[in-house]
């Protein structure tokens, strides 16, 4: 009994493509900031990124500040959380070392791309840098295409088969 062949063609319904998978690139996204045109100072901005944080983790501060004191080995309180979030107070500022620890409780990194973005950085999570090194692979994959193309003309004209 003779076997189907099976349909290989990529516009097959069923097949993922990776390049699906990947979000689509915006130029803005990428573009070096313009820091000159931020209305809000930096302190402010972190502030208001770690209060947003909170919310968005469906945690409570005092649960948020928990899990910190275990990680950290120091102790971190509710009230400690409410001031670095507070904008009445300006004297209080959470400890860079602590950004880290905190955006993993959370599972929320804008405080760090915050700080990131304003040194004229972008920050990359772990998961993405899989994405830019396949990226990079690709590229390479296609000048390595490229080049062989060339030689095959190159010997081709050698030959005289042009």
């Amino acid at each position: 009994m003779a076997k189907r062949k099976r349909n290989l063609d990529s516009s097959d319904a069923n097949q993922i493509n990776l390049f699906d998978m990947i979000e689509e690139i915006n130029p803005r996204k990428f573009a070096q900031p313009d820091f000159q045109t931020e209305t809000k100072p930096l302190g402010l901005r972190i502030k208001e990124a770690v209060s947003e944080a909170i919310k968005d983790s469906g945690l409570k501060r005092y649960a948020i500040a928990g899990q910190m004191s275990e990680m950290l080995g120091t102790e971190i309180t509710e009230s400690m959380l409410n001031a670095y979030t507070a904008e009445s107070k300006e004297g209080y500022r959470m400890p860079a070392e602590y950004i880290p620890t905190f955006c993993r409780i959370v599972k929320d990194y804008t405080v760090m791309e915050v700080l990131v973005s304003a040194s004229g950085c972008r920050m990359i999570k772990s998961e993405d840098a899989y994405y830019l090194e396949m990226g990079r692979l690709q590229a390479v994959e296609k000048a390595a295409q490229q080049k062989h193309r060339q030689l095959q003309n190159e010997l081709k004209k050698m030959r005289g088969e042009s």
